[in-house]
């Protein structure tokens, strides 16, 4: 005979609901069951049909085995299905198993342990495939895309993407990093060949430390009267736990910073974990750095930066390196370098004549007839065109033609290219020097 499953049914629909999910469900283990019940045909039928197809591969059939009545309770979750609807469920479930049951059918004693094998690989499988569904991604995780992380400040140096960063790497970036700051790294440039420098602190915070950390900025290390110890009081800008209360000190033990060579006078910054409970997390502290003698001088009031005295051009002493003599001829030299007017003395001075100089490097402050008055007045007129505008260098020339000056032109404003000039005008030569000339040509012919 063929086992009654007829109570694992009734009991199996019975806790069937109408969502789609619990009908589901129900459909898979009565497809299970059913295709148990097709591979236990009668021995008659059986005995005609190969060995290889008598049973699955590794199900065997033992006979004359009593097996307890199995129970379906584990397949489904979902709660019982209300009074009303059971009869319905039973009708259906005994109209499946008239279906498929045989009265000649063998006695069957592992059909309990291969339905619920099967029907435990089947739910593994759901498991799988909902366990393959990929998770939402967290907002660290998203950041991380972009070379971002989180910063965990501590006590002294930084955790940024489960690293450390000394407190002297913070130190030396250009901005400062709090506790939740998203930083930017960058894995091309490496701090002492194996951090990832930090770039860039963005403008997104993460609230990621529920323990802040306070820090006592500028705080002055004093000294103990009668002990080694040292100990904080107050800081120098009177904002932190310490400057609330003349009893509110901290006392550090320089033993504990033996590599740092504590000193009284020296200025820190003292980081501690604030739980809410003042003095006392404030105690449990540590130093978090030692400003340099550079940034506070400890002994005495900080200096005043001087300014540095500005450094002018030191004017040498002109050689003359042409043979020529003025006689206490006015020159009139046009320039459009204010700083060079002076120097240009000492070369008229060592030819014997008299200098008179015009400033013309702003063109709005020169007339024409400003210097038609200074063409007049002079003996011989010679205009430097590196620093002025093309008008005055045009009217200069206009009225020395006019008033028949001797004129040159220099292309710089220099000590050789003006005397080289007055040579030029003095000997009735060519206004303009051509860069090939040779100094032999300025040669005097008296």
């Amino acid at each position: 005979m063929v086992y009654d499953y007829r109570h694992e049914l009734i009991e199996l629909l019975n806790h069937t609901t109408g969502d789609p999910e619990s009908l589901l469900q129900t459909q898979r283990s009565l497809t299970i069951i059913v295709d148990l019940l097709n591979q236990l045909q009668p021995a008659d039928q059986k005995s005609s049909r190969p060995a290889s197809q008598s049973a699955k591969p590794g199900y065997k059939i033992r006979r004359g085995v009593n097996t307890p009545k199995i129970t379906l309770n584990h397949l489904s979750q979902t709660p019982k299905a209300d009074a009303s609807e059971r009869p319905q469920r039973d009708q259906a479930a005994n109209a499946t198993i008239s279906k498929t049951q045989d009265p000649q059918a063998p006695k069957v004693s592992d059909n309990q342990a291969y339905l619920r094998k099967a029907l435990a690989n089947q739910e593994a499988e759901n498991n799988t495939a909902a366990d393959n569904v990929p998770p939402e991604l967290s907002e660290v995780e998203l950041l991380a895309r972009d070379n971002c992380y989180p910063v965990h400040r501590l006590l002294s140096g930084a955790e940024i993407n489960h690293r450390f960063y000394s407190e002297s790497i913070l130190h030396k970036l250009p901005f400062p990093i709090n506790d939740g700051d998203v930083v930017q790294l960058d894995r091309q440039r490496l701090i002492h060949g194996k951090l990832p420098a930090i770039n860039r602190v963005t403008n997104d915070h993460l609230a990621i430390s529920t323990t802040p950390t306070k820090v006592i900025e500028y705080a002055t290390l004093e000294p103990v009267a009668g002990s080694d110890v040292l100990q904080i009081k107050k800081t120098l800008k009177g904002n932190s736990i310490l400057d609330e209360s003349h009893a509110n000190t901290i006392v550090i033990d320089p033993y504990k910073y033996a590599s740092r060579n504590l000193k009284p006078g020296m200025i820190i910054d003292f980081a501690y974990y604030d739980h809410g409970n003042g003095m006392r997390d404030a105690k449990a502290g540590e130093i978090r750095w030692i400003h340099s003698e550079h940034e506070f001088d400890t002994t005495k009031t900080p200096r005043k930066l001087q300014k540095p005295k500005k450094v002018t051009n030191q004017r040498h002493d002109y050689t003359d390196k042409l043979d020529y003599d003025l006689k206490q001829k006015h020159v009139l030299v046009v320039t459009g370098m204010r700083s060079k007017v002076q120097d240009l003395k000492p070369v008229i001075a060592k030819h014997h004549g008299v200098f008179y100089g015009l400033d013309a490097s702003m063109e709005e402050k020169v007339s024409s007839s400003k210097l038609k008055k200074a063409v007049k007045d002079a003996d011989l007129v010679v205009v430097c065109i590196d620093k002025i505008h093309h008008r005055i260098s045009q009217l200069t020339t206009h009225h020395a033609k006019r008033y028949e000056r001797p004129f040159a032109i220099a292309n710089t404003t220099s000590n050789t290219a003006v005397e080289r000039a007055i040579f030029r005008a003095l000997n009735g030569q060519s206004a303009f020097e051509s860069s090939s000339q040779e100094m032999s040509k300025y040669v005097s012919t008296d």
